[in-house]
């Protein structure tokens, strides 16, 4: 075939939290012995959280039902008596929240929600992304506007708040942004945002006249003393809002691949309402989203005991953050931060403390020389020279800070690991091989 078939700017679309899963294969395949610690994959099932058995009862009665409408289409935009759940539920959360049940899409999973809605904004419109980034915002930003992306800065020496100055002088210098993005909870992070900083981003975006996209997938995961300010209330009457939401986060059901769009303040947002008709089109042609979970989802969420697992799994996480960062804390040559929500901790390296010399003793001949190949660029990043060197000698497996697009050298981890023993073991050997990679040159 001599005909060209990639669209331009493909290089543009990178996911280093599922990248790194090939070259575990690889050393999967070179040695036989080789055993993974998976800390790159926010999984909870797959980090061994049990899928509580009312779920599984409420699945199995949805499936046997006489009339078989979870094996069926659903509407194109969402189950109705869910969507409809969603409103009342956005009223019970913000009791001035006007959310109809018809300005919320069904998508499958937030992946294919995100992917739509950087691909039907009009080809100049920027969205300002924050940095470190969600690896699918900023790709599929990237893709859509054929450049790299345009950010602002989390703080790492302010709980990984955002940079308020350099946010606002980022949109002065870039006239070129429409909407602005917030992940709260954040990841990679775990921070959570005040209500007054949220504040400021909506005057932010009153004052450019921008909209603004919420991903709120793990709202329900906040703790260590955290409150969450849902920034519905802020914005209302105010700004455009798009939230998004999910259930693979706050239930144990990752493979529903179950998302919603809600689109908040269209009155009087004309663009932001000829937006929102381009979703639901765009959505009609992929035909509906799967049917069981919007079926599953009240049902899940209303149950007597989703509360009571909710309140558990949120002191569990808790403690392992609190554990996981205890540790780390007291590692030479890096940086941590508390987290209040989600699962995930970013650990950032000291300035100056990585160089392209460092290395580790990696006991199999043919995995040593794969990471050798693999960190020769010359352009590698230093942080994820030291992913590989840490996955190839000891298993464990973690995401580099720069697949995030962090301005800073690092990696992220996830908190979900239920073995306490495990956890301790995993995270005190990490603080053992970072000193010893930062000693070794």
């Amino acid at each position: 075939m001599n005909k060209k078939l990639v669209c331009a700017h493909d290089e543009l679309m990178r996911y280093g939290i599922r990248e790194v899963v090939e070259v575990v294969q690889q050393l999967q395949a070179l040695d036989p012995h080789f055993q993974v610690l998976g800390e790159n994959i926010g999984d909870p099932v797959a980090k061994g959280w049990e899928v509580p058995a009312f779920i599984k009862d409420i699945l199995v009665d949805l499936i046997r039902a006489a009339d078989q409408q979870v094996l069926a289409y659903t509407h194109s935009h969402g189950n109705i008596a869910t969507r409809q759940w969603i409103a009342a539920h956005a009223r019970r959360c913000v009791p001035t929240a006007r959310l109809d049940s018809e300005e919320v899409l069904f998508v499958n999973g937030l992946g294919a929600g995100i992917s739509m809605l950087y691909r039907l904004l009009a080809p100049t419109a920027r969205i300002l992304q924050p940095l470190p980034a969600y690896p699918t915002h900023i790709s599929a930003e990237r893709f859509h506007a054929g450049a790299e992306a345009i950010g602002y800065r989390l703080d790492p020496a302010r709980q990984w708040q955002p940079d308020l100055e350099h946010l606002a002088d980022q949109l002065q210098r870039h006239p070129e942004v429409a909407g602005l993005l917030l992940i709260n909870p954040n990841n990679p992070t775990g921070a959570v945002y005040p209500a007054a900083i949220l504040e400021e981003i909506v005057r932010l975006a009153e004052r450019h006249g921008l909209f603004l996209i919420s991903d709120e997938v793990y709202f329900r995961l906040v703790y260590n003393q955290a409150a969450y300010t849902h920034i519905t209330a802020l914005a209302q009457d105010r700004v455009p809002l798009l939230v998004m939401r999910g259930v693979s986060k706050d239930m144990p059901w990752p493979g529903a691949r179950c998302g919603w769009l809600e689109f908040h303040n269209l009155k009087g947002n004309p663009a932001f309402q000829s937006y929102f008709q381009a979703m639901r089109k765009a959505i009609m042609l992929e035909v509906c989203a799967t049917s069981l979970p919007q079926a599953a989802l009240p049902l899940i969420y209303d149950h007597p005991q989703y509360a009571i697992w909710l309140k558990r799994y949120r002191a569990e996480l808790a403690a392992n953050a609190q554990a996981i960062y205890a540790i780390l804390s007291r590692a030479p040559g890096i940086s941590v931060n508390p987290i209040q929500g989600a699962f995930y901790m970013t650990i950032l390296f000291e300035e100056g403390r990585l160089n392209e010399r460092q290395s580790l003793p990696i006991a199999n001949a043919r995995a040593a020389d794969l990471v050798r190949r693999l960190v020769a660029p010359p352009t590698l990043p230093l942080d994820k020279r030291f992913a590989y060197y840490l996955l190839a000698a000891t298993g464990i497996c973690v995401v580099p800070a720069t697949d995030f697009e962090s301005p800073w050298p690092g990696f992220r981890i996830t908190t979900l690991e239920r073995d306490a023993q495990r956890r301790d073991h995993t995270y005190q050997r990490l603080t053992e091989v970072i000193a010893a990679y930062l000693a070794s040159a």
